[in-house]
């Protein structure tokens, strides 16, 4: 909860100066004085610590976010050491990842055409957007998750196959304004996706409650559940 009211400070601070002072949100300057340039660094660096988190093993990020490192890894007694189909597991599991995908792409498509046709695809405009995405992102793993209702059928964000896509959605749009800012986050949001694509890749069975008991509602560390209405209770 405190992401998200983190995140949802980050996004109101930027509306109010986008209506107030657009350009100062403009991030292709290298740098910006003033209440501009402040939020702009303060959520570069946010996002580049976070980002960090996850292509290096640790214990601080939820397990959803860290089960593509070997270390998270605990195998259940029937079938967990890998000794499976790997190439029906990641089948399954990319069915629903490949659906959200097309599903973000267009909406994202969409609404980035609107700001052009409107006149207003700017780069402050962007940056908005993509904090808006980072709301969204923690709305869903905390309260409910389209993607996860519609397409991807896992039992909560620990298994979730896409968990750490959402920093290259959300990122994705800056490479319309190219420059060190945009770029940075750019690049380095897609390093944490190939990063977790590779692992996916080489070890599907990382990803599902059936094979990493990790990601049971018994050895869950975060327990994210709590918002969504205790589902660890109803595991159906």
């Amino acid at each position: 909860m405190r992401i998200f009211l983190f995140r949802l400070l980050l996004l109101a601070a930027a509306v109010v100066l986008y209506f107030t002072d657009g350009g100062a949100l403009c991030f292709l300057a290298p740098f910006r004085w003033g209440l501009g340039g402040a939020l702009l660094w303060v959520v570069w660096l946010y996002l580049v610590g976070e980002m960090l988190l996850r292509l290096f093993p640790n214990n601080i990020i939820p397990m959803g976010a860290r089960k593509h490192f070997s270390r998270a890894f605990l195998p259940a007694p029937d079938g967990g050491n890998g000794a499976i189909n790997k190439a029906a597991l990641r089948r399954r599991l990319n069915k629903g990842a490949l659906l959200s995908f097309l599903v973000w792409l267009a909406a994202s498509a969409l609404l980035l055409w609107g700001l052009y046709a409107l006149g207003r695809l700017t780069p402050g405009a962007v940056f908005i957007f993509m904090l808006s995405y980072a709301v969204l992102d923690i709305t869903f793993v905390l309260f409910r998750c389209p993607f996860q209702r519609l397409f991807m059928g896992n039992h909560c964000c620990t298994s979730c196959r896409i968990y750490n896509w959402d920093y290259l959605m959300m990122c994705a749009a800056l490479v319309l304004f190219p420059g060190f800012y945009s770029l940075s986050l750019v690049v380095l949001s897609l390093a944490v996706f190939l990063r977790w694509e590779i692992a996916f890749y080489k070890n599907p069975h990382f990803f599902l409650r059936e094979t990493n008991l990790n990601l049971t509602c018994e050895h869950c560390g975060k327990g994210q559940c709590k918002s969504k209405e205790l589902v660890c209770q109803n595991p159906s």
